[in-house]
């Protein structure tokens, strides 16, 4: 239960900055302005789903990534459900996006999503890391608007598409098939690079 709230509040935190990236037509300026979600999560010690993975294996899953992606979706189904009821536009912007990103071959979704994993796991740590305040905060807004214009996959940011893009069942079970595939990647890009920096981690 105390994992729960935290995993909710990022994911309303993150159905923030997708409704930023979706109202802007510049994409340098939406992926920059997404940003906003997550130094808050940052700031506020909320759970993310990608933020927390990479310590997966080391911090022998606890807090519960299980739990957190729970939170984060019920976090994003509930925010980004409440804005599309108030910006019904964005329907339309969404749908869009996500149908092309449907279309996509299993492992091009398993690569994107692995390449994001990376550098969400370097944002955050260099956010925990960074012995001062402008370094942690232009890590985040380099790294996240980094993977936003490379068009990799954000497991938690893709839900909120998905929400705000959904029309029906059957469009909704092949979205979380979807979203379980980038999670999956994205955990597996996170502690991929945990690994493989474990060197310089032990020296700090």
């Amino acid at each position: 239960m105390k994992v729960l709230p935290k995993a909710v509040a990022a994911g309303v935190m993150i159905s923030v900055g997708a409704t930023l990236y979706l109202s802007v037509e510049n994409k340098v300026a939406g992926a920059l302005l997404f940003t906003v979600g997550l130094f808050c999560i940052c700031a506020f010690g909320m759970n993310l789903f990608t933020g927390k993975i990479g310590y997966v294996l080391e911090n022998r899953n606890d807090p519960n990534c299980l739990w957190i992606w729970a939170g984060n979706l019920l976090g994003a189904i509930v925010a980004c459900g409440l804005i599309r009821l108030a910006k019904p536009a964005l329907h339309e912007t969404a749908a869009a996006m996500v149908k092309s990103k449907l279309a996509m071959h299993w492992y091009a979704v398993l690569i994107l999503g692995f390449m994001c994993g990376i550098l969400m796991y370097l944002a955050v740590e260099n956010f925990r890391a960074s012995p001062n305040d402008f370094g942690k905060v232009a890590g985040l807004f380099l790294c996240v608007s980094g993977f936003i214009l490379c068009g990799f996959e954000h497991s938690v940011a893709d839900m909120c598409y998905c929400v705000f893009a959904v029309s029906s069942l059957r469009e909704g079970a092949q979205m979380l098939v979807f979203l379980v595939l980038v999670s999956v990647a994205n955990g597996l890009g996170a502690v991929a690079m945990r690994a493989l920096l474990k060197e310089r981690h032990q020296s700090t």
